[in-house]
């Protein structure tokens, strides 16, 4: 039997981190603190740690050839993600973000690539069906084509194929909010912020799980998640401890619990799991700098619970 593997289609950056003492407001100036650059981009962070977990994993993306193209996909390689199906693109610009950091909260800038349209080579499309999700972002998304395709065709064909369509729309821009792309997920992930404007931009919720959705996780930083279903909202405790740098703790979310999920098929237990592993990410600088096992989220949620 083919080992199953998952597909996540979207950013991967260098990350460029500055220390301040506090946040400016506009006309201010503050003295900041040049910090090392880490690998980072919220996909492939993503694509990161479900590769460490032990699973088959694949990223593609739509870059250009560039020397920081290939030092950003070879240091995932490093990490045991496949990166053969990259669409190369020479109108992209080299990807970086720009990541402030005050205390125990952060600011992320992220420029824009610019990006209108991706069309799905034959290989990349056929790779992408064969998966048994696919992880993305309402922006990476949105550009999708496949012949002609659009977006919200790929995905609905995907979901007809039983490829499951997981999606982390994290703080949710709401010009995108029309594209139709949201009821095309079966796994929807946004932390508070994301979900106070995607309710002000007129989404419900209870319409995305009536159109087929299995579950959408609003995340709450230490205060755990909200998990709603077709059963209705549970709420699953997070924990407190020191935080050193949140940068990924999202992304450390949606893909453990993608880990989790792919083996239980429950959202409220894979929501736990994730709670926990989010807890030990944020210890370190850098969105994949902490990085863990099961073994580990395990041992942890035994401790807290003892």
């Amino acid at each position: 039997m083919t080992e199953s593997y998952a597909v996540f289609f979207g950013d991967v950056a260098q990350d460029e981190y500055y220390a301040m003492p506090y946040f400016p407001s506009g006309g201010d100036k503050v003295y900041v603190e040049t910090l090392p650059t880490q690998f980072g981009g919220m996909v492939a962070n993503a694509a990161a740690i479900y590769a460490h977990f032990g699973r088959r994993t694949s990223f593609s993306s739509q870059l250009n050839s560039g020397v920081l193209t290939h030092k950003l996909l070879g240091q995932l390689r490093e990490l045991g993600v496949a990166t053969d199906h990259v669409i190369f693109d020479e109108n992209v610009p080299d990807s970086h973000c720009i990541i402030m950091l005050s205390g125990d909260q952060n600011i992320v800038l992220i420029p824009s690539l610019g990006i209108t349209r991706t069309e799905l080579t034959d290989a990349t499309w056929e790779h992408i069906r064969g998966a048994e999700f696919l992880f993305t972002t309402l922006t990476d998304a949105i550009p999708f084509q496949r012949g002609s395709m659009r977006a919200i065709e790929v995905l609905a064909e995907l979901r007809r194929d039983g490829t499951l369509v997981a999606m982390d729309i994290d703080v949710f821009n709401p010009e995108n909010h029309s594209s139709g792309l949201i009821e095309q997920c079966d796994i929807l992930f946004m932390n508070a912020l994301g979900h106070q404007r995607f309710v002000e931009s007129g989404n419900d919720i209870a319409a995305v799980l009536a159109a087929g959705a299995s579950a959408i996780v609003v995340t709450l930083d230490s205060g755990g998640c909200h998990v709603y279903t077709s059963g209705g909202l549970e709420h699953i405790a997070g924990h407190v401890v020191p935080v050193i740098d949140v940068t990924g703790a999202g992304d450390t979310f949606s893909s453990s619990f993608m880990f989790a999920y792919t083996t239980t098929r429950d959202p409220f237990e894979s929501a736990r799991f994730a709670n926990a592993a989010a807890a030990m990410s944020v210890g370190k600088v850098g969105a994949r700098g902490g990085m863990t096992s099961e073994t580990d989220v395990r041992a942890f949620l035994a401790e807290r619970k003892a």
